[in-house]
């Protein structure tokens, strides 16, 4: 065992692991929930339940079979979002696109193979996407990814690029038409999805960089709601204008 290894807290990584599972499904999860979703052993997850729940980071839910986060919680995320400056900076402008635009607007960033919202402004528009804070897109199939990874130094964005093909290869998924969209979104600054995340919604994204944070900005639609002629003609623009104003 290398002295890294050493230094390597097992227990506290599978508690970090029992959270994760919890905020990713949205969810009261029971101990077998857990167990399935972590891979880790039943007695672990019970200990593990018990410690979280003694501290004040989960309840019983109503059914008193499964757990769920408390608001205490929120403490350990929303300690990272006031370290990302470019919140501030940007909300003002996510109100102007989704007042211009009817749909919701969000800033995203990484988070492994992610993007987590960490900003959203919702929309009025009747048929406006819905997201939350917390939420996330995967980096290989939303309009977000490809906008994120064009904004990132050339070999950090080969190197991420890389993993992610090979996440979609794995999972059968379409490696040529990520490869597209990355390149578009390189050669454009802005990258367009329909039908590619979810069936039944289409984007349009901008990343962002600054000195020292890496972000991107995507807005929504029903894929009915809109034509592609727009997204290109109404919507980037607006979105590469909304991006000029942060820089």
């Amino acid at each position: 065992m290398s002295q890294e290894d050493r230094q390597f807290v097992e227990a506290f990584a599978r508690g970090l692991q029992l959270f994760e599972a919890l905020s990713k499904q949205k969810k009261p999860m029971s101990n077998s929930d857990l167990s399935k979703s972590t891979g880790l052993p039943p007695s672990t997850i019970s200990r593990l339940t018990y410690t979280a729940m003694r501290l004040g980071y989960l309840r019983h839910s109503e059914t008193g079979r499964s757990y769920e986060l408390t608001p205490k919680s929120l403490n350990l995320g929303y300690s990272v979002l006031t370290g990302f400056a470019l919140i501030d900076r940007a909300t003002p402008l996510l109100k102007v696109l989704a007042e211009k635009t009817g749909q919701t607007a969000a800033l995203c960033v990484r988070d492994g193979m992610y993007l987590t919202f960490v900003q959203v402004v919702s929309g009025s528009d009747i048929l406006a996407v819905r997201f939350a804070v917390g939420g996330r897109l995967p980096i290989a199939t939303s309009a977000a990814g490809p906008a994120y990874l064009s904004i990132l130094p050339e070999k950090e964005r080969r190197q991420l690029a890389s993993r992610i093909r090979g996440q979609l290869t794995q999972q059968n998924g379409n490696v040529t038409a990520f490869n597209a969209a990355l390149e578009a979104a390189c050669k454009d600054g802005v990258s367009f999805s329909r039908d590619t995340w979810r069936r039944g919604i289409s984007a349009v994204s901008v990343g962002i960089s600054t000195a020292h944070e890496q972000a991107a900005i995507t807005v929504p639609f029903a894929t009915g709601s809109i034509s592609v002629a727009n997204m290109r003609g109404i919507i980037a623009p607006i979105l590469r204008e909304t991006v000029q104003e942060l820089l």
